[in-house]
């Protein structure tokens, strides 16, 4: 009788080479939509990063305080997914993560693009605060 032998990488490489395969570019009809952060903090930078698909990171660019950063994305109309061109492939945004430059990792927030994904706005703006710890909302009248 064959004995098999794998090892935990081999495994899981496999695994990760079939969600690769089957988790296709979105390609059905999409509508534009835009997304600006804006960084109300006092002094400090924000940084933010879009999480993709299949493990893709994209770091945007500081964020002094006082200031916006506006991304354009895509919804699919079908599915409600967000999409940002990287280049020239589409890829599904997972979540944008937001936080202090100086201090990412223990003030980091997850945006909530709910909105966005479910139609109800064409555009949203995040305003990020710190009286004491970093709160990400958003603001204004629905579109």
């Amino acid at each position: 009788m064959p004995v098999f032998c794998f090892s935990m990488m081999t495994v899981l490489a496999a695994l990760f080479a079939v969600a690769a395969a089957s988790a296709a570019e979105p390609s059905g009809p999409s509508a534009p939509v835009r997304l600006e952060i804006y960084n109300g903090t006092a002094s400090s930078d924000l940084r933010c990063q879009l999480v993709l698909a299949h493990f893709v990171t994209q770091d945007i660019g500081r964020i002094p305080a006082g200031e916006s950063a506006v991304i354009a994305l895509r919804r699919d109309r079908d599915e409600g997914v967000l999409i940002y061109r990287s280049g020239a492939r589409r890829m599904a945004v997972e979540n944008i993560l937001c936080g202090i430059a100086g201090n990412w990792r223990a003030t980091r927030n997850d945006l909530n693009l709910a909105a966005l994904r479910a139609g109800r706005r064409a555009q949203l703006k995040i305003f990020c605060q710190a009286p004491e710890a970093l709160s990400c909302k958003a603001r204004g009248a629905e579109d």
